[in-house]
């Protein structure tokens, strides 16, 4: 289908002890379903539906692949015979905003994890608890031979989720035992995908972060991976989430976590902590 976005998701951390279920898939508004779609899929090309658990363990802790594309595509060589106003009602044509896909997410047990003889607690380094948090992509990832963009992915008007107003994920709960991710994209032009794909990631009521991936012009390339490393701090009693685009980068953050470090990765685009207890 043309202009077809495919976000592959993945949580490749979670504490021992802890069992993640994502409860709700939420096709979220502005947009009509009628005109867009945005759908979970497994590996196995099946549509996903919830709740279903997440486990590191099994196949790198895949939650699935977002597909994101118009409700109406039509092949180039009907372009000629159709009209404006025909082209004008079919999103594929419009210029506006696809679909957004809200995952839910909760977590249930007590964190146990042990390495060897090893408590599980984790601490934050820097003391200070800065966040680094990339304007776009880490640095040092290539770009690749793409066009040059046409959106500003650090404007807030750029993105239909406004991360300073995103509410609490599940309002009833806390302390904090759940989250959400938000799978969403730029505005999609005349037959043409969109700039920038973005995964929202959040804890109970904390502002929320993005992982950023450019997309390519052609319909073969797809964003980067998106990867999330959950840890707990049992001294303050908080949970930590960070997303990054690299499985290397995934795992040292986990290596960091067990050895009781909530570490800042320049190549990781930042915790959201709240509380846990």
């Amino acid at each position: 289908m043309v202009g077809t976005i495919k976000q592959q998701l993945y949580v490749t951390g979670i504490p021992k002890g802890l069992t993640m279920t994502v409860t709700q898939l939420n096709l979220l508004p502005p947009d009509p379903p009628k005109e867009w779609r945005a759908t979970l899929y497994d590996s196995a090309e099946r549509q996903r539906f919830a709740p279903f658990t997440i486990d590191p363990s099994v196949n790198q802790g895949y939650v699935g692949e977002v597909k994101m594309y118009g409700a109406h595509a039509f092949p180039r060589s009907y372009l000629p015979a159709m009209s404006t106003s025909l082209l004008k009602a079919h999103s594929i044509f419009s210029n506006s905003l696809g679909a957004r896909l809200e995952i839910l997410w909760k977590l249930t047990g007590t964190p146990t994890g042990r390495v060897g003889d090893a408590d599980f607690e984790v601490t934050t380094d820097p003391a200070d608890d800065t966040v680094v948090h990339p304007p776009l992509k880490p640095e040092g990832s290539d770009p690749g031979d793409q066009a040059p963009p046409t959106v500003d992915p650090n404007d807030p008007d750029t993105w239909a989720t406004k991360l300073d107003q995103v509410g609490s994920a599940d309002p009833r709960e806390e302390p904090v035992r759940s989250g959400r991710f938000i799978v969403e994209t730029t505005k999609w032009g005349l037959i043409q995908r969109p700039d920038y794909v973005a995964v929202v990631y959040q804890v109970g009521s904390a502002t929320p972060l993005r992982v950023v991936s450019k997309v390519a012009a052609t319909i073969i390339d797809q964003p980067d991976d998106a990867l999330f490393v959950i840890g707990v701090n049992s001294n303050t009693q908080e949970i930590g989430i960070n997303g990054v685009q690299d499985k290397a980068v995934s795992d040292t953050l986990v290596s960091y976590l067990i050895k009781g470090i909530f570490y800042v990765h320049e190549k990781a685009f930042g915790w959201v902590f709240g509380k846990f207890w």
